[in-house]
């Protein structure tokens, strides 16, 4: 655990507190790869973050620090493009590796996977969510600013590519060439600003739309993967509350839809098929892979997932909507 001492020295030098304040501090939890704390200043409640070399749920999984810097960069563009999608940034000490921010009361800006749990389930918030990502990649498709600022390769190599499918492929050796295959060209492409983890507990619902959180992978790349990323959340939140699973696929048919008819980089066809084949090996990826999803943890339930992502990678699925619709033909079935 960081000291206060450092946090204070890095507030101080980034002149966001006097030498004479004692601030409160209230450990935050929920994350697994940062320390963050609520700081009670003069100025007002601050966040502060900082990546830690090792995730809190696996002490062998080692990851770059650096990811700190990489989120300082993400929260800074993405307010200069698209105000209140983030956040905003107050600042960021290299010293002590500190990245500060505005902190957003819970109760103001309630989290969307708590929302999601409870019931609360917003279509409409789902469309929203995919219009303010969508709205930044196309504003960064082809940016050479952004590719300079995000060329963060190995880090995003390590911690999604290498953790997810990679990590599959050895798992599942039926899809390990596949997987090879995919992340091959998902690395090689390089067309927009990556948030890199844009899942429900990620998003916070304020009051004037969706705001992202924890863009710790910031990458310039393949802006399909982040669609994936979400859209392979609101599919297995079926199997986390069943209840509640036609709610869950119209946030899914909403998030996909309003991605695709906006996005301005690819064809929507083509998009689709990317997003479309990025999704399934995430599905896959949360059950096999290094990082799996905490709440599919029954075995049965786990080689259904299993077996429905390996058929469909490995046949002619090229679209988003059929993904759901499969899905849910699968749970029925079993």
């Amino acid at each position: 655990m960081l000291p206060h001492t450092s946090i204070l020295d890095a507030l101080i030098r980034l002149k966001l507190m006097e030498p004479s304040e004692r601030p409160s501090f209230t450990e935050l939890h929920g994350g697994i790869s940062s320390e963050i704390y609520k700081i009670d200043l003069k100025l007002g409640p601050v966040c502060a973050k900082r990546a830690l070399p090792t995730l809190k749920s696996d002490p062998d999984w080692h990851v770059p620090v650096e990811r700190s810097a990489a989120e300082w960069e993400w929260l800074r563009m993405a307010q200069e493009i698209v105000p209140g999608l983030a956040p905003n940034p107050l600042g960021y000490d290299q010293e002590a590796n500190i990245l500060v921010m505005t902190y957003l009361e819970p109760e103001r800006y309630p989290n969307w996977k708590d929302l999601l749990k409870r019931g609360l389930i917003e279509p409409s918030f789902a469309a929203a969510a995919a219009d303010k990502l969508v709205q930044l990649q196309n504003a960064t498709a082809g940016m050479k600013e952004a590719q300079q600022r995000f060329d963060n390769d190995k880090t995003f190599h390590d911690i999604r590519l290498e953790a997810y499918f990679l990590a599959t492929g050895r798992a599942i050796p039926a899809v390990g060439d596949l997987m090879n295959e995919i992340v091959k060209k998902t690395a090689g492409t390089k067309c927009a600003l990556v948030h890199g983890d844009v899942s429900p507990k990620n998003i916070l619902a304020g009051p004037d739309g969706p705001i992202l959180l924890d863009a710790e992978c910031a990458w310039y790349g393949e802006p399909a993967f982040d669609a994936a990323f979400c859209l392979t959340h609101l599919l297995l939140k079926c199997l986390w509350r069943p209840q509640w699973r036609a709610q869950y696929v119209e946030c899914h048919k909403r998030f996909s839809e309003t991605y695709l008819s906006k996005a301005n980089w690819l064809d929507r066809t083509e998009l689709d098929r990317r997003v479309t084949r990025l999704h399934l090996s995430m599905i896959l990826a949360r059950v096999a892979g290094r990082s799996k999803v905490e709440y599919v943890v029954d075995p049965t339930i786990q080689y259904m997932v299993q077996e429905f992502a390996t058929q469909h990678l490995l046949g002619n699925i090229e679209s988003t909507d059929e993904v759901a619709e499969l899905w849910e033909r699968s749970i029925d079935d079993n």
